[in-house]
């Protein structure tokens, strides 16, 4: 270690560009993880806490941007922030389907790990870019690697982007935005915040990291500044006029609350049609036009088991509405090969059979092995999974009115809500709704379902649609094209959720863009952060 020169120093730069730590091992470890645990402090179920996400990336970047070890430092924060934030998943239910109980503490360590390699990536690119151009550099690149790791949170069949920094927001009256730029436009806002309260201290130095400190700041405020001005904007312009052609559809969320112990053992099946049945008939009272039943509702392999067929067709018959449910389903492909999937249909007031989606994006090692595709033989690997299939993309399902109105639904399945890019493909598709099915039901009363329903609000705002939500056991609810909630139930409710829904305005820049303009402001961004910083070094 004798011989090595740190880049900055050659050229000149004080010490404090050169990523040398200004904080206690001790200190910086306990800012760490109370900057973890105060990231999820910010998220659902507590309310009322968004704004923290702010301070908690701001303690972040601090401590980054002062530590030698900035790879440990950001592993710190996620495994802090994970495990406070997945802890339900230490508290599956004995009727979930696993080989094993005591897979579920290394499931959910396994889950936790898995997240906090993404902040471990964050903290060691944030580490190399204050190595090679000092310090400041890097903290004003942080927002941009920052959004970069939350976005490849997304990405692959390990894509997990559970309650990603933007979803604070949904706490905060700055939640519209995401109809411009998405949740992960909320989330660079609030990194490129947290970057300018960590440097304005520097604006109070006279020289040296003082000017490099300045024109990070600088930078910092004129790019919260424009972000904020243009999602405004974009906000106020990208709103389009409603369907107003389409009118309105009574449709109802039927939470049946049946207990998992009972609806996935045979001989129990009264459990399930029982109160489908009953409630079906009650919404049909109250003018319902669309019934919406939860994920596997029916539990059981609806088209080859003829008496259940016949009932949720029969329901449909009878109460003369369109039945959208869920169910496993199978079938043969061209090779005689058995392909099964987790599906849902949607049923017409005569009982037909009219449209189907199977879900897309699978929950890997809970209903598929992921990377079969390169290793074949993963798919023999038996951890208690359903070895689903997945479907093609979400694409609009019709409801045809006999009065000539029209509605058309765009499914999610279960946890497909936290991923922006389904719902913005169904939409773009021509869904005028957003409808998501699920059963939370294996975690019990805890943060878990909470958390995952207050997600798919987000996909209403970013699409400018309406989504109606089911779940087995809660929360079930329906919002406008804001993401407002306006009928709810909770967890453990037996409960009709019944409102008029119409087809969004589907004119939101995300919708029409994607994440393409906040790449571009971003690049754009880092180039000039970097530009002014290499200016304050000269």
């Amino acid at each position: 270690m004798s011989g090595y020169d740190p880049p900055m120093l050659r050229q000149g730069t004080p010490a404090r560009n050169a990523g040398e730590a200004s904080l206690p091992p001790r200190l910086a470890a306990l800012a760490t993880v109370c900057a973890g645990v105060m990231a999820t402090v910010a998220m659902p179920p507590l309310r009322g806490t968004g704004w923290l996400i702010v301070p908690s990336l701001t303690l972040l970047f601090a401590v980054l941007r002062d530590t030698p070890r900035p790879a440990l430092v950001g592993w710190l924060f996620g495994l802090a922030h994970q495990a406070t934030l997945l802890h339900w998943l230490f508290l599956l239910g004995p009727e979930a389907p696993i080989a094993s109980r005591v897979l579920v503490p290394v499931a959910a360590s396994a889950a936790i790990l898995y997240a906090s390699l993404f902040y471990l990536l964050l903290g060691w690119l944030i580490g190399r870019m204050a190595r090679l151009y000092g310090r400041s550099a890097a903290l004003m690149t942080a927002p941009v690697l920052w959004t970069a790791v939350e976005a490849l949170r997304t990405a692959g069949e390990l894509g997990f982007p559970w309650c990603l920094s933007g979803m604070a927001f949904l706490q905060t009256p700055l939640y519209p935005l995401a109809a411009a730029g998405g949740e992960l436009a909320l989330g660079a806002g609030a990194a490129i915040t947290a970057a300018l309260l960590v440097s304005l201290p520097d604006l109070s130095v006279g020289r040296g990291a003082g000017r490099d400190g300045r024109a990070a700041t600088t930078a910092a405020a004129l790019s919260l500044a424009c972000l904020v001005a243009w999602g405004s904007l974009a906000l106020l312009s990208g709103r389009g006029d409603a369907d107003t052609a389409a009118g309105t559809v009574r449709v109802a969320a039927v939470q049946a609350d049946v207990a998992l112990r009972d609806k996935w053992t045979q001989g129990r099946i009264d459990s399930t049609t029982v109160p489908y049945t009953a409630m079906s008939a009650a919404a049909a009272r109250e003018g319902v036009e669309l019934l919406v039943w939860a994920e596997t509702a029916v539990p059981a392999y609806l088209m080859y088991e003829r008496h259940l067929l016949s009932w949720v067709r029969a329901v449909a018959d009878t109460n003369d509405v369109y039945l959208y449910t869920g169910f496993p389903d199978a079938n043969l492909d061209a090779d005689g090969r058995q392909l099964r999937t987790n599906a849902s249909g949607l049923f017409d007031p005569g009982g037909r059979l009219c449209d189907r989606y199977a879900k897309h994006h699978l929950l890997p090692f809970g209903e598929r092995m992921p990377f079969q595709s390169v290793m074949p033989w993963l798919g023999n690997v038996d951890l208690g999974q359903a070895e689903w299939e997945p479907g093609a993309p979400p694409a609009p399902m019709d409801v045809l009115l006999a009065d000539g109105r029209a509605l058309r639904l765009g499914g999610l399945i279960c946890y497909e809500s936290i991923f922006p890019s389904l719902a913005r493909h169904a939409v773009r598709a021509g869904a005028g709704v957003l409808v998501n099915i699920t059963n939370d039901g294996w975690f019990g009363r805890t943060a878990g379902p909470v958390q995952h329903a207050e997600m798919a609000r987000m996909r209403a705002v970013e699409c400018g649609v309406p989504l109606v939500r089911c779940a087995n056991n809660g929360i079930s609810y329906i919002t406008d094209d804001g993401g407002v909630v306006r009928r709810r139930a909770g967890l453990g409710e037996r409960a009709l959720v019944i409102d008029d829904v119409s087809p969004g305005r589907r004119g939101t820049r995300y919708l029409r863009h994607g994440a393409w303009p906040l790449l571009i402001f971003l690049s754009a961004w880092s180039a000039v952060a970097m530009a002014l910083t290499a200016r304050g070094r000269r």
